[in-house]
């Protein structure tokens, strides 16, 4: 069977948000473990997708650079993964955007990781409609945090 082609970006954006009840525990607990005050923000990295790949069980995984995000979520326009560390802006902003069925070979999209908006214009609480409270904190293969909450896995 041939794999589906890799979905083309059109656009990525950071978008800083009052975090939800369980971003904030989830900040406070990454916090205490890196005894590093991090702020009160959700970053949401929306990656706009021309068209939506087929939904199979050949799934193409999105990275930053080297980075696994280990999971996305699907909204309107494409797909998002949540940041909750500011310091993995800083340590992969300007890296390619890439996917990969089998994390050997990729595809690069032609997009970078785009630095956050001001933390100040998180004054916007995402609510029930962008989170989910059943959403884990994971962490990336470099140990900083990376949260999904809703939709479906890709």
């Amino acid at each position: 069977m041939q794999p589906p082609a890799p979905p083309k970006i059109t656009a990525v954006e950071v978008v800083a948000a009052k975090p939800s009840e369980a971003d904030s525990a989830a900040i406070a607990r990454l916090s205490a473990e890196t005894n590093r005050s991090l702020p009160q923000v959700a970053y949401d990295v929306k990656v706009r997708i021309k068209t939506k790949p087929p939904v199979t069980s050949m799934a193409w995984a999105l990275y930053v650079n080297d980075v696994l995000i280990p999971k996305y979520w699907e909204y309107e326009d494409g797909i998002y993964f949540t940041v909750l560390d500011p310091q993995f802006f800083s340590d992969h902003k300007g890296k390619p955007l890439r996917f990969s069925q089998d994390g050997i070979d990729f595809f690069d999209t032609g997009m970078k990781l785009p630095a956050p908006t001001a933390p100040a214009a998180a004054s916007k609480s995402k609510g029930k409609a962008g989170r989910s409270s059943k959403g884990k904190a994971v962490r990336s293969s470099k140990g900083k945090a990376v949260r999904s909450s809703k939709g479906k896995a890709r």
